[in-house]
């Protein structure tokens, strides 16, 4: 685990222009795609690098060390996933909250199996690297957005004592855990029946 004194998302070049986002999203990738053909262990930045199609220079100008390309990359994704969400709720915001939320959750469950493998070896690296304040801080950004759904429901008065924390811890223990131990797992219509029964089967338990 990274050392929380460290900011692993402190890159040394900011990018602005375009050519400058160009180039560390090129980095970004390249790294994702060994990190799934090598492993972590097994990359170096030589070979992101050459994947990349800069120079080693040019790499170190944006990033000290693969620590931090692996930090950008993590943060990256997950915070993709929150925009993700974001659009998904405004567009089905006002409808019932069962239907808001197996909306979102079947969207989710697209957007992971699309790159299953490379959602794997992320989750097993965001364990070995990130900073446990950036995990903290992501981990509630999802949640913050299962609030934005809960309240953009026409109902959701309807589901007292309900907690959109609740469904988030859900989602994000199953779907992870499914992740990185069985990838494959979401290919099978039997894992999105088994997403919505613990989401729904929760929301729709009687509140006492």
């Amino acid at each position: 685990m990274m050392s929380d004194t460290i900011d692993p998302l402190k890159s040394r070049r900011k990018p602005v222009q375009q050519r400058s986002v160009m180039t560390q999203g090129a980095i970004l990738d390249a790294f994702v795609r060994l990190l799934v053909e090598k492993g972590y262990a097994g990359l170096t930045m030589r070979d992101i690098a050459v994947v990349a199609g800069v120079g080693v220079g040019t790499l170190y100008e944006y990033f000290p060390g693969k620590k931090s390309i692996a930090a950008h990359c993590i943060q990256q994704r997950f915070n993709g996933v929150g925009c993700k969400m974001e659009e998904w709720i405004k567009e089905v915001q006002g409808t019932p909250l069962l239907g808001l939320v197996e909306y979102v959750l079947d969207q989710l469950i697209v957007i992971h199996r699309r790159h299953s493998e490379e959602w794997s070896a992320l989750i097993f690296l965001a364990r070995q690297v990130s900073n446990k304040h950036v995990f903290q801080a992501l981990y509630h950004k999802i949640a913050g957005i299962w609030e934005q759904a809960f309240a953009a429901s026409s109902d959701v008065h309807n589901y007292p004592r309900k907690l959109p924390q609740v469904v988030h811890a859900a989602v994000y223990g199953l779907l992870y855990q499914t992740l990185m131990l069985t990838p494959e797992k979401l290919k099978s219509p039997e894992f999105s029946m088994q997403l919505r029964a613990l989401v729904m089967g929760y929301l729709q338990i009687p509140s006492r």
